[in-house]
């Protein structure tokens, strides 16, 4: 019996699939590779997914030899319906392109191109039987540079590699950015009711707003962060910010700080206060580069736990965000995949050709 064995990027890819899968039954095939690739004995996993030892061998098979995409492709043997292979094909790379809203744009294009008529109900069992499903895009900065988060990524790996070399307490490296919480607006949601139900979701007037500063060590997971609720974040803020990292560590050497463009870093009174200590460097993420700096995985887990719904007051929201970035002990099952320092770059061959030389 072949072990399976995956990468982290493997294992939180499966994950995310997993996660926005509509379907029981692709759902039970990532939950089986999953749970074999974490040690679990076939027989334990069968049981739970309530499938044959057979059955359990075939999705494995088809995992190792054809690959996650194969897996998740529900392969039916029935009627093939009243399209030839050809045109199921011409389907199939019609939808790849991302061009259907709707399913009732695919039936009229199916009756279109190929004169077939189908009824609203019978276009989705098609679509499900040939592979089709209705799921959120994956959306990108297109004007962020592949070439330059490929050099960011290096030289941040070279700069764990050295400060891993030199011991502990001599370089510390933080991954700063901002975030800024608005009390009771992105607040409209989807989730289930009843037919014909409308449920009310309060939300603010969008004027009272949390400023956030905050700095994540990767090598440690230590976070700390400045919190303003009337003042912008300016360069004053951000130095408060480097003399908070210089008072929790006076003995470190050297200080790594990865953050974005934003203009406050550049400012005269953050370069004065940087000629005075040369042991801080700044060093920039590329443009467009949210995926490249591991913080912005933290805001994304602040939104989902703290901000994703509604707060009676402003300071009721301030508590909740407090209750998340002051407790993330509490959280170290899902910082434990969430802030691997592993960064997915988009490659150049994968961007559509109309995002391509477009300034």
């Amino acid at each position: 019996m072949k072990p399976i064995v995956l990468t982290p990027e493997q294992r939180r890819e499966i994950q995310q699939r997993r996660k926005k899968t509509l379907d029981r039954r692709v759902y039970q095939r990532l939950t089986a590779v999953l749970s074999i690739a974490e040690g679990k004995s076939r027989d334990e996993v069968t049981h739970v997914l309530g499938i044959g030892l057979s059955q359990l061998g075939e999705w494995l098979r088809l995992f190792r030899n054809e690959g996650l995409d194969a897996l998740c492709v529900l392969r039916y043997k029935g009627d093939p319906g009243k399209l030839t292979p050809n045109q199921v094909d011409r389907l199939r790379d019609e939808v790849s392109g991302g061009c259907f809203r709707n399913s009732d744009q695919i039936r009229h294009w199916i009756l279109e191109t190929f004169g077939v008529p189908y009824k609203s109900s019978g276009v989705k069992d098609l679509l499900r039987r040939i592979g089709v499903s209705y799921h959120q895009v994956t959306g990108f900065l297109w004007k962020a540079d592949p070439g330059e988060q490929k050099e960011f990524v290096e030289k941040y790996r070279r700069q764990k590699a050295k400060a891993h070399r030199q011991g502990a307490g001599h370089t510390r490296r933080y991954f700063v950015d901002a975030c800024h919480p608005v009390w009771g607006l992105n607040l409209v949601y989807s989730c289930w009711l009843l037919v014909g139900q409308r449920f009310l979701a309060g939300m603010g007037g969008g004027r009272k707003r949390l400023n956030i500063l905050g700095a994540y060590c990767p090598d440690d997971q230590e976070y700390l962060d400045l919190r303003l609720t009337r003042d912008d974040i300016n360069g004053e803020q951000f130095v408060d910010l480097l003399r908070l990292l210089r008072e929790r560590h006076p003995e470190t050497k050297r200080f790594i700080l990865y953050l974005d463009n934003a203009a406050y870093y550049g400012k005269p009174v953050v370069k004065e206060w940087l000629k005075r200590h040369p042991e801080f460097d700044l060093e920039p993420v590329p443009p467009y580069s949210p995926n490249v700096n591991l913080i912005e995985r933290l805001w994304r887990l602040l939104k989902q736990e703290a901000l994703g719904r509604w707060h009676k007051t402003f300071e009721a929201m301030q508590q909740a965000v407090s209750e998340v970035l002051d407790h993330l002990d509490e959280y170290r099952e899902e910082l434990a995949t969430l802030m691997v320092d592993e960064f997915h770059i988009i490659e150049e061959q994968e961007i559509p050709i109309q995002y391509k030389g477009v300034a």
